[in-house]
């Protein structure tokens, strides 16, 4: 049964399918989920390890290698990357994107499992965390007030935490800023001394007094009773009167009253004291709706608050996600309406431009529709590719309705014109949508070897292969049912305009197609008798281009514009928390000198996520701006006054953190530098850190990751006395820890809230170098003994941490990149200064990564998708014309399409980036369609009995207005994009301006060069 014939004679049942079709999409697109980009995420595990005491050269070598060398044969392991601090270890797993994360982590619990016999005694369960982009805050809220900073934490805490928890979509909460209440045990060591007892002693007796048990059930009669013993603290007062030894009362030896851990950060809100509240979004929630609920919760929850305390929002990702999206929307409503108006100049008939027009919002409800079903979200990469496929989508409608006017024009029937003209443009349009279709299908296969960008661009290319096989079935169908049915076509001679003035534009426009199509052909004709020589032209210019585009510079991908600004401050190791605060708040003022922000969140002082590490010389300052179009100060300007001051700050290491979505690390430039001399890796770093300030202007805030020495007064134990006298080494180091870090004892309940017994020494008997005679353990024996019998203190230094890589390790020199400095030419720079003014010392090897590694990485594999692409796209058109020299003619387009992009770079004076490469792989699905048209139309002519110049000239001449007409539509349908996307559409702009630079030329080129080269090959065959 003949397709076209069918529906052009049931036009009622055409569009009622397209009507179902267009009201189920419409009923579902509000339930498709919105974020900004598809999951990226790598699969990723961290491993988590304490051993309590521990220096970080302790826990590298007993506990970091020990676990490194049990996961390392993993399945599907990439790498391995490990932290040792002090105190704890910390491990990252990084696998094969192919990888299932719950697969990985069950591989991991197993080798765990097996090792756990072989970890130190006193380190910790190892505890899986499995890491996502979900973990990040979406939003950051604070809560300021008249009060004090632990105040306005127990009020979080009590309240605001468990409100916001409630919520929907919300995973977690996590409060920053004021210390948790505690009940503090301030021990005398005098006393401790006089009563012959220990910290461990204590924190015993109060553990042992302080429970609750279950002892089982009774019935009695009809009643049964649950027997539980209750002996937890029911007070403050009732924990000073524990029993410690025989007739000895807690309060006896020591002040036990309530207090607040020890002061290890501050937080700032607009310059004052506040709290700082992280929301974390469930994994399958969506961050607008999460952002929507909270908000709508705000009033709500400030009304059950104290008089003069209020819950603010600081920050929310939601905002940057919804004005992305939004300006895409908006690029892809401009670019149908720009479409739309050239196609009117083309037909000049509102029957005709109202058929594409309509098939344009069809087609891609129908895609939206099917992205649906096939779990695809709306982000940024899928609205994306329905820019990128807008002019595609009204391709085959322009090229079947072009054929049918023709037929109108030689006085064939409606029916038999749609019928007709639909049929033999058929093949035509199948064959050209499956050309670009196999561009995408490599992409596909390979997308796990580009990791994350893989993944964009896999999104992208589903929805453009919907997007082209929806427009196919929409062009065969729709198009002619409505020409022939409902939106006739009528010529100019067969339905004049009546409007004069409308008639005169018309005549204007028809007589300028006219004489477009007279010169075009003249010229072509002139051309003819200088082949050779254009061709060789073209040659030459193919060759320039490739000679400028080897010496384009290049990037991973551009910087997305972001509306806040986070920079770090690190002050020497061991600096007091005063300190770090009197330097943090000269930058603050700096801030304030320049304004144009929003909110302002200091933190001052750092603590990890995974262990107990909590850093005083560090700090940071993160400031939100208004969106883009209200910025009286950009992000970028902001960044070059702050780098004019850093030089105040003597001795301070500041560096902007990017916190941002989308491609590109947060550090371009990565130098990793490896030895089995971890000080001498550490040295060598430091120097190279040095030279690339003095060398290498275009590197901004060039750091290394390595500390300086952490202040260690460490605990020298003499191991065979310890043994013989009864102790061990855990013993001991615990004892000590005690007394200055404090160990806590139990936990006391008050108002619903779990509260730390903390046992410390008080402040007096800790405020100097431990009297290690009055430290006192006990060993089994029940002896008491000085612990200065077994230890003694060295005054020392020692990393801060211990990173590895791949078992090795490893100090990273890291920094960022001025604008205009392409990745690829800092690379080179890189390398040029290592090989002539660096000479490695003995045991020092280095590598190169950052963005440039990435950039070599992908590129491999982008060449192989564009090998393989090329591949089918000449299969299927060696197949489409049973020839192998035609393929040959129509390929030729693609040189043409990279001397248009090659100098469209130059020109504009963008930066070449991988998802510029990408758009060169989308181009070569494009520009071959114009070369198959004119190769199409010409062999047909040649059927018809033309001379082969004749037929080429005619062919070019008869198909100029509908490759203008697609070359246009596509152009004009990605310019918003390409040139007015706004921020936040920086990383997908390049696609959309490679493909225009590309198409602009190509199409201009093809349509002289194409006919001279086939009728120069085909010159014997046709004579």
């Amino acid at each position: 049964m003949n397709l076209t014939k069918t529906v052009v004679n049931r036009p009622v049942a055409v569009v009622v399918i397209f009507a179902l079709f267009i009201g189920l999409a419409a009923f579902l697109v509000p339930s498709i989920p919105v974020e900004l980009f598809p999951d990226m995420d790598r699969p990723t595990i961290m491993v988590s390890t304490t051993y309590t005491g521990a220096s970080p050269e302790d826990v590298e070598q007993n506990l970091t290698e020990l676990l490194e060398e049990g996961l390392s044969n993993v399945s599907d392991l990439e790498s391995i990357t490990s932290s040792s601090s002090e105190g704890s270890c910390l491990i990252n797993l990084e696998f094969d994107y192919s990888k299932d994360l719950d697969d990985a982590t069950n591989d991991i619990r197993d080798k765990l499992d097996q090792l756990t016999d072989s970890l130190p005694d006193d380190a910790s369960t190892p505890v899986v965390y499995k890491m996502s982009s979900d973990d990040m805050p979406i939003m950051h809220l604070g809560l300021e007030g008249d009060l004090s900073q632990n105040e306005l934490r127990e009020i979080a805490d009590d309240k605001v935490e468990s409100l916001l928890e409630r919520l929907g979509g919300v995973s977690s909460v996590s409060v920053g800023g004021g210390q948790d209440q505690i009940v503090k045990v301030d021990v005398s060591q005098n006393r401790l001394e006089a009563y012959n007892l220990t910290l461990t002693d204590v924190a015993a007796a109060l553990d042992n007094q302080n429970y609750q048990i279950g002892s089982g059930d009774m019935q009695q009669g009809k009643t049964n009773y649950i027997i539980r013993t209750d002996e937890e603290f029911s007070d403050v007062e009732e924990i000073a009167n524990v029993v410690i030894k025989d007739n000895v009362l807690l309060k006896d030896l020591a002040n036990v009253h309530l207090g607040y851990e020890d002061e290890e950060t501050r937080v700032y809100i607009n310059s004052k004291a506040g709290v700082n509240i992280s929301i974390t979004k469930e994994s399958d929630a969506n961050s607008i709706e999460v952002s929507n609920e909270v908000n709508a919760a705000l009033d709500s929850i400030n009304a059950q608050l104290p008089d003069g305390v209020n819950l603010v929002i600081l920050s929310d990702d939601s905002d940057q996600i919804s004005a992305i999206m939004n300006q895409t929307y908006l690029a892809l409503v401009e670019g149908i309406l720009l479409s739309i108006i050239i196609l009117f100049l083309f037909l000049r008939t509102w029957s005709s431009t109202l058929i594409i027009a309509m098939s344009i919002p069809i087609s891609i409800f129908i895609t939206i529709l099917f992205m649906y079903f096939m779990g695809l979200t709306l982000n940024l990469m899928t609205l994306t590719g329905l820019i990128l496929g807008l002019g595609m989508v009204v391709d085959c409608s322009i090229v079947v309705q072009e054929n049918i006017f023709k037929f109108r024009e030689r006085g064939t029937k409606l029916k038999a014109s749609a019928i007709l003209g639909t049929r033999e443009m058929m093949m035509s349009i199948s064959g050209s949508t499956l050309t670009t279709i196999c561009v995408f299908i490599p992409i596909i296969l390979f997308s796990d070897q580009l990791e994350g960008f893989g993944t964009m661009l896999e999104a992208l290319s589903y929805t453009i292969v919907i997007a082209l096989i929806v427009s196919l079935l929409v062009a065969l169908t729709f198009v002619p049912t409505m020409s022939s049915n409902y939106l006739k076509v009528y010529t100019r001679k067969q339905k004049p305009l009546k409007n004069k003035k409308l008639a005169k534009i018309d005549t204007v426009f028809e007589k300028g197609f006219a004489k477009l199509d007279k010169k075009y052909e003249k010229n072509l004709n002139l051309l003819f008798d200088y082949r050779w020589q254009v061709l060789l032209l073209v040659a030459l210019i193919f060759v320039l281009s490739m000679i400028k585009f080897g010496n384009m510079g290049m990037n991973l991908a551009p910087t997305m514009s972001d509306d806040s600004l986070t920079i770090s401050l690190e002050l020497p190791t061991g600096t007091p928390l005063d300190e770090t605060e009197h330097d943090t708040m000269q930058l603050v003022k700096i801030f304030e000198d320049i304004g144009g922000y929003t909110n302002m969140l200091v933190t001052v002082g750092e603590s990890s996520h995974f262990s107990s590490s909590t850093y005083t010389n560090k700090s940071s300052i993160e400031v939100v701006l208004p969106d883009a179009q209200d910025q009286t100060v950009t992000v970028a300007q902001m960044k070059t006054i702050l780098r004019e001051h850093f030089n105040d700050f003597a001795g301070a290491t500041l560096e902007f953190t990017s916190h941002g979505p989308g491609m590109g690390n947060d550090d371009p430039i990565d130098i990793l530098i490896k030895s089995d001399d971890l000080d001498a890796a550490n040295d060598f770093a430091e120097e190279l850190k040095e030279l690339i300030e003095e060398k290498l202007p275009g590197i901004t805030e060039p750091t290394t990751d390595m500390d300086d020495g952490l202040p260690e007064l460490e605990i020298s134990i003499d191991r065979d006395r310890a043994y013989n006298l009864g102790l061990d080494m855990y013993t001991v180091a615990t004892e000590i820890a005690a007394g200055f870090d404090g160990t806590t004892a139990t936990e006391y309940r008050q108002n619903g809230d779990e509260i730390d017994v903390q046992v410390i020494l008080q402040e007096k008997d800790r405020s100097s170098t431990p009297d290690l005679n009055k430290i006192f353990v006990t060993n089994d024996d029940g002896t008491r003994i000085a612990v200065s019998n077994v230890a003694s203190f060295v005054k020392t230094t020692g990393p801060t941490s211990i990173s590895r890589e791949d078992k090795t390790n490893v100090v990273h020199v890291t920094g960022g990149l001025v604008d205009g400095y392409a990745s690829t030419e800092a690379q080179a720079d890189i390398q040029n200064l290592l090989d002539n003014e660096v000479v490695f010392p003995d045991g020092i090897t280095y590598s190169l990564s950052g963005d440039a590694e990435d950039i070599g990485t992908m590129g491999e594999t982008i060449l192989i998708i564009a090998i393989i692409a090329l591949l089918l796209v000449f299969g299927i058109i060696a197949a489409q014309f049973e020839s192998l020299k035609d393929p040959f003619i129509i390929f030729f387009t693609i040189p043409l399409m990279l001397i248009g992009v090659v100098w469209f770079y130059t020109l504009t004076g963008y930066t070449f980036s991988m998802m510029s490469a990408v758009g060169l792989v989308v181009l070569v699905g494009l520009v071959v369609n114009s070369g198959i048209v004119l190769v199409d139309y010409t062999k047909l002519l040649l059927k018809r009995g033309y001379k082969l110049r004749e037929a080429c000239i005619e062919a070019a001449g008869s198909r100029l207005r509908p490759i203008l007409m697609s070359a246009s539509t596509t152009i004009l349908g990605m310019l918003p994009l390409a040139f007015f996307g706004g921020a936040g559409t920086e990383q997908v702009q390049p696609i959309a301006q490679t493909i225009i630079g590309g198409l602009l030329v190509s199409t201009l080129m093809t349509l002289f060069v194409t006919p001279l080269l086939f009728a120069t090959l085909n010159k014997r065959k046709y004579q």
